[in-house]
């Protein structure tokens, strides 16, 4: 592989990478994937310590319909585990873990809102909408349309959960584009709801007996029998000898002079202290922002700029172990959320061993709490006995823990996930702009068009389709 020519070089093996090469490869096309580390799958992290399956970054995902059919195309279905789709989420608010409603009855019973907050959200359907352009934070469209008990106790913990973020200074519009959408395209969230589930209903009356048995059945959260890993390794398996990783000193340019003849972009790198050189035609880099900013500057200052400026606060995840035992509260659900204005460290705390099987040791049980995020980035830098220490006695407090813990692992991220702060929609515009000056380069990942792991998969897959679909005609034209 010293020096070649291929269709396409993908840069960063996370998630979208991956997903990216395997598409390229399923489709015909002579990929490289080169990856920095010794290892796939970015933050997705899964591992085996003592009996404890703990995950280090993502601990489920979202039965997507791309993950699925990406799954079912792997032959990995049958290693796929579904967390029970009726285990509660809670949130911690005033010193109490309340249920999140997850029907007409739960919400009248639950205690998380006040009748006057509950009366707001019926209110709902009867908000002005808002005509302004410019992008709104998470915070400001959920007071608005929802009223502020909603915003500050169910809102803003769940933009914790997902992003570690500040529900005030994340896009609604960049964040959340659906919910936006449902103002925007029809007046309101309960209007739009209620629109779309008729649309839905007209559209599988429309559909052939057949095809609605084939479909594949929406899951709720899913994971794999040896954790989340499991998906990036599979993917890499089915990569093969295309997938190089320890990768050091890698940088991207065009060829100059005669060199011009072997391809449009040269990608060089160093692996156990020899020198590579790759012609490409196209160049994907699929690495966190901060990275991609530093590959595509030669191309683009400004693109650098815009890439480098993206946001990525510090997170440490903290992975506890307790005798069942020593545990008041019964975990048989997610786990919990805290609102802001219970003043934890933690941002929450996932139930492993009590979401999937297999998780813990028969009689203990294991939880991964999140401390850090946006809205408190200092103490993700304390030392390991800090964390721990302040993970217990928060969990103590919300769980009723009387026993000590176990510390099974704490793995901490400088930069964690991005943030689509405020401006974050003409950000990926400007970037896309830009990007249209430079023929054959590409950037993908989670700072886009979604964090989670399905939309990932779903952009990196769609992507490298339309790339597939440009080089083939490029070559029969």
């Amino acid at each position: 592989m010293a020096h070649e020519q291929r269709d396409v070089v993908v840069i960063g093996a996370g998630i979208s990478g991956l997903v990216f090469a395997y598409r390229l490869k399923a489709l015909g096309l002579d990929v490289a994937l080169i990856e920095k580390s010794d290892r796939v799958g970015g933050v997705i992290q899964s591992e085996t310590i003592d009996g404890y399956l703990i995950e280090r970054g993502p601990n489920s995902s979202q039965g997507t319909e791309e993950l699925l059919a990406l799954v079912e195309e792997l032959g990995i279905s049958g290693e796929m585990f579904e967390g029970d789709p009726k285990a509660p989420a809670y949130v911690y608010f005033n010193k109490r873990l309340h249920a999140v409603p997850s029907g007409p009855v739960a919400f009248i019973k639950s205690g998380l809102l006040t009748p006057g907050g509950k009366l707001r959200i019926l209110a709902e359907p009867f908000q002005r909408v808002r005509r302004v352009q410019e992008e709104e934070s998470v915070a400001a469209f959920a007071r608005r349309r929802i009223g502020r008990e909603a915003a500050e106790r169910l809102v803003a913990p769940f933009v914790s959960g997902i992003y570690a973020g500040d529900a005030e200074r994340l896009s609604v519009q960049a964040a959340f584009p659906r919910l936006a959408n449902l103002e925007s395209g029809y007046g309101g969230l309960f209007r739009g709801m209620f629109a779309k589930a008729r649309e839905a209903r007209r559209a599988k009356k429309a559909a052939s007996l057949v095809l609605d048995k084939a479909a594949p059945a929406r899951r709720r959260l899913v994971s794999f029998r040896e954790g989340m890993g499991f998906l990036p390794r599979s993917l890499a398996a089915r990569i093969g000898e295309d997938l190089v990783t320890r990768a050091e000193a890698l940088s991207v340019a065009r060829p100059t002079g005669d060199q011009s003849r072997t391809g449009v972009f040269e990608v060089s790198f160093t692996r156990s202290g020899q020198s590579f050189t790759l012609a490409a035609r196209r160049v994907v880099v699929a690495t966190p922002a901060h990275i991609a900013a530093r590959l595509v500057a030669p191309f683009s200052s400004e693109l650098g700029h815009l890439l480098e400026d993206i946001e990525y606060p510090p997170l440490a995840t903290i992975c506890l172990a307790y005798d069942v035992s020593a545990i008041r509260t019964p975990i048989n659900g997610f786990g919990f959320l805290a609102a802001p204005s219970e003043g934890l460290d933690v941002l929450g705390c996932v139930w492993n061993s009590g979401l999937f099987k297999g998780r813990a040791p028969d009689g203990k049980a294991l939880l991964t709490a999140f401390i850090g995020g946006a809205r408190n980035p200092g103490v993700a830098g304390l030392s390991d006995d800090s964390l721990a220490s302040r993970a217990h006695i928060e969990l103590q407090q919300v769980l009723g823990i009387t026993g000590d813990p176990r510390v099974i692992a704490i793995t901490r991220y400088d930069r964690a996930i991005p943030q689509y702060s405020l401006g974050h929609v003409a950000r990926v515009r400007a970037m896309e702009a830009l990007l249209r000056e430079i023929p054959g380069l590409t950037v993908v990942g989670n700072y886009l068009h979604g964090v989670s792991t399905g939309d990932c998969i779903k952009e990196a897959d769609r992507i490298a389709r339309e790339f597939a679909e440009s080089l083939h005609a490029r070559d029969s034209g």
